[in-house]
């Protein structure tokens, strides 16, 4: 299922969260880089071939991962969840997520499952406001890519007593001028919606084309997606 994503959708780079075992090594075509913590929770980052990905940090814990593609700076994040986690889950984006964003001043990229919201609207019941998120956003001048219609929310997550709309990705301002689109994405193997984001991005890269290499280069689409893996058992 998750190789038939990949196909259908035309994805890049994903973004994978409550990743706990080295199961994503067989999507032809891709490369996956992971980031496992002893609680057997982390993060992955998978990317076509041909998309190098550099300078790859990893936090101990495992729910947090960066790479850098050109001139991007992705951070993949998969925050502690609910409202007893509230504590840990403001240390994570206080210091754990602050540590890997130390001294970046290029184009940003911040995707994951954040579980917590910004905004009342956010959520149809109640839910944790994530303060250090906002501090976070704020101060690296961060914008929600997801720009829909206010009178018709998405939410990205359903429960049997709320909805809410966890799952973000955010981009400084020179990035999101280059956005195409983003949409929430049904796949049957989580009780999340994915998030793909299709930006466009000057680079040049090796494609595969029956059999051989091939030189692309020029105004190309970048999907970061994703999807999140709940329930772990489907891994």
């Amino acid at each position: 299922m998750l190789d038939a994503l990949f196909r259908r959708q035309d994805i890049d780079i994903l973004l994978v969260q409550k990743v706990i075992y080295y199961v994503l090594n067989d999507l032809q075509g891709y490369t996956t880089q992971y980031n496992i913590g002893a609680n057997r929770r982390g993060t992955a980052i998978v990317a076509r071939d041909g998309f190098n990905l550099e300078n790859i940090i990893m936090s101990q814990s495992g729910r947090v991962m960066a790479a850098t593609f050109r001139e991007i700076w992705m951070i993949n994040v998969y925050a502690p969840s609910g409202t007893a986690m509230k504590q840990e889950c403001e240390r994570f984006f206080n210091s754990e997520l602050s540590y890997l964003l130390t001294g970046e001043t290029g184009h940003i990229l911040l995707g994951g499952g954040f579980n917590c919201i910004l905004e009342a609207s956010d959520s149809t019941g109640v839910f944790t406001y994530g303060r250090a998120v906002a501090e976070l956003v704020h101060g690296l001048a961060l914008t929600d890519t997801w720009q829909g219609n206010p009178t018709r929310k998405v939410y990205t997550h359903n429960s049997t007593s709320e909805a809410t709309r966890i799952d973000l990705i955010y981009a400084t301002r020179e990035l999101l001028e280059r956005k195409l689109g983003v949409e929430t994405i049904v796949e049957p193997f989580t009780d999340h919606l994915a998030v793909s984001l299709r930006i466009s991005i000057d680079l040049q890269i090796m494609r595969r084309v029956r059999g051989l290499w091939e030189k692309s280069g020029g105004d190309e689409n970048f999907r970061p997606s994703r999807p999140a893996w709940d329930p772990p058992s489907l891994l």
